[in-house]
């Protein structure tokens, strides 16, 4: 008998399927169907497993003689065997290389000598969302070449849409920002009196685009994760605090809190609207000269920094 049959043989006489025992050996089904059919053999080690787990040695494995061993005689040699004395080797056998994966891309099994490993990179922890470890993948090498160029070809795919969205996004807000801005601007310039009478017409056309310009270039700066989003927020959030306020208890150092209340509530709202509108004017100063290289940048960097 052959090792392959005689590797069957013992299989089905435990009852175990070819991916138990693949299991217990620490190999694919697929190798220990090439082993029964004697396409393949296993190395030194996995022998002694196998030898070790039908309680045979690894001398009948591999002797081809077709007068089997007494099962006496199977016993007592694997005795010697679990007790790890060395087992003599024949010079003329040749063992193959052990394969112990299949490849994740093309299913196949992978010998030793084309094994490559990709560990994928570990999540960290997030809202509602365990840490996990990376995990490892085994891959022919030529195959593992396949995967990455694949892989990034997506992640450029993915990156491309991103800044298409992040580009469309920036020039829709300010594109629609600017043209309000305009129509405001001219209806004030054109349509109240005393703009009128103090603003030449084509002065007052003038002024409207720059600051429909400055309020696009605002828009898009900001929207692109430029500096000017920063300005912006700081200075519309300048506030003042006010001082507390001492009363007496009575109804007219009540009145006089209420009072109080009102005006600070007043100020702090007027105080409000002016901050909100130096945040306006100074981030479309700075939106309007900064535009051109915030755009050459993005153009480089293809929106990474609006992503």
């Amino acid at each position: 008998m052959t090792l392959g049959q005689k590797i069957k043989k013992l299989r089905n006489d435990k009852g175990l399927t070819q991916k138990d025992l693949a299991d217990q050996v620490h190999v694919t089904f697929q190798t220990v169907s090439k082993w029964e059919k004697d396409e393949n053999e296993p190395d030194v080690s996995t022998l002694r497993e196998i030898a070790k787990l039908f309680g045979v040695t690894v001398d009948y494995l591999i002797n081809e003689d077709d007068k089997e061993e007494s099962k006496e005689e199977i016993k007592e040699e694997a005795v010697v065997a679990n007790k790890e004395e060395p087992v003599p080797q024949p010079q003329t056998i040749i063992i193959h290389q052990k394969e112990l994966h299949a490849c994740e891309r093309c299913k196949k099994d992978i010998p030793e000598d084309e094994l490559d490993i990709w560990v994928s990179p570990s999540v960290p922890a997030g809202r509602g969302r365990a840490a996990r470890a990376g995990s490892t993948h085994y891959y022919h090498k030529q195959c593992l070449i396949d995967e990455k160029k694949e892989r990034a070809a997506a992640a450029r795919r993915i990156k491309l849409e991103n800044a298409s969205k992040a580009q469309k996004s920036s020039f829709g807000w300010g594109i629609a920002g600017g043209v309000v801005a305009l129509g405001i601007a001219l209806g004030i310039f054109l349509g109240v009196p005393a703009c009128q009478q103090s603003i030449h017409p084509a002065l007052a056309v003038l002024y409207s685009a720059l600051i429909s310009y400055g309020i696009f270039a605002m828009l898009y700066c900001i929207i692109s994760g430029s500096y000017i989003g920063d300005v912006f927020v700081w200075c519309a959030g300048l506030s003042i605090r006010f001082p507390g306020i001492i009363f007496s208890w009575d109804l007219g150092g009540f009145a006089f809190l209420i009072a109080m209340k009102v005006l600070f509530a007043i100020l702090g709202f007027l105080i409000g609207v002016f901050a909100l509108i130096f945040a306006v004017v100074l981030s479309a100063a700075l939106g309007g000269i900064s535009f051109p290289f915030v755009l050459i940048h993005n153009i480089r960097t293809e929106y990474e920094d609006a992503l």
